[in-house]
């Protein structure tokens, strides 16, 4: 399956994307991706999902290769810039999927205009206590570049401990797109933190999936982000942590599209 890179104009300047899959008349399934990762971390889930789909992943503005918007970023301005992409794709439903930060986006996104997911799946839901987001605030502060090139080593060390099993191509990845945002590297965690995730998670009216590995750093977060949901179903996967997306594609493939186009036999077990 060939991914196809692209850019496109929004009134915010220009936004970056992958595409996998024939366009068809059907929704397209739209991947927003995790802090401070981009859309090469879909590349496996397209393979998978490619043959079925039309598959849209974009870059949040400031990460992979979309620049830095305008004043600091948010999860609403993020949420603004990529609808307003997809707009320009002529995207005007789809089935939405967002991993950790890509999860918070997604869900301001169905916030914003109800009617553009036809169904929501979010893995590794940020769905943190007050306690949590004020133990993690300090962590989030902004990082100077420094002149022994410390922050190299920090930046690594950092993405080390969430995967330390990961192979370290994975890592490298991760650790270069991390050093490639500069200094604003943390920015969309703290828009995280400000995020009301739990308040606009009760009040979605869509069929929403949450899932998580059992070594995801978010795992805790499952079950609390279940409970907020009107229309809400809960998977545990078998394996997998933060960069699931890409160490089992298969997994979360899998996973999208049972939940997106249900078997009629799944449609079934659903509503008893």
């Amino acid at each position: 399956m060939t991914t196809r890179c692209s850019y496109v104009d929004t009134p915010d300047g220009q936004l970056h994307l992958r595409m996998a899959g024939l366009r068809t008349k059907a929704p397209p399934v739209v991947l927003l991706h995790q802090t401070a990762s981009h859309s090469v971390m879909f590349e496996g889930v397209m393979e998978f999902l490619g043959s079925r789909y039309w598959c849209v992943a974009p870059d949040t503005p400031g990460y992979g290769n979309t620049p830095h918007p305008r004043g600091t970023g948010s999860i609403a301005l993020y949420a603004r810039v990529l609808r307003a992409a997809l707009d320009a794709l002529g995207i005007q439903r789809c089935w939405l999927f967002g991993h950790h930060t890509g999860a918070s986006i997604a869900v301001q996104m169905a916030t914003d205009d109800p009617t553009f997911a036809v169904r929501l799946a979010l893995s590794g839901p940020p769905c943190l206590n007050r306690e949590q987001i004020e133990t993690l605030i300090p962590k989030a502060a902004p990082k100077r570049l420094e002149e022994d090139g410390s922050h190299f080593m920090a930046v690594w060390n950092r993405i080390r401990a969430k995967a330390p099993t990961a192979d370290v191509a994975l890592l490298h990845r991760e650790a270069v797109s991390n050093l490639q945002v500069g200094p604003r590297y943390l920015e969309a965690y703290r828009a995280v933190f400000a995020q009301d995730f739990e308040g606009q998670l009760a009040d979605l009216d869509v069929e929403t999936l949450v899932m998580a590995g059992p070594d995801d750093t978010l795992r805790d977060s499952l079950e609390p982000a279940h409970e907020a949901l009107q229309q809400g179903y809960l998977l545990e996967l078998p394996r997998g942590g933060t960069y699931v997306c890409d160490t089992h594609p298969e997994l979360i493939a899998g996973a999208l599209s049972d939940f997106f186009t249900p078997s009629p036999v799944q449609r079934k077990q659903r509503a008893s």
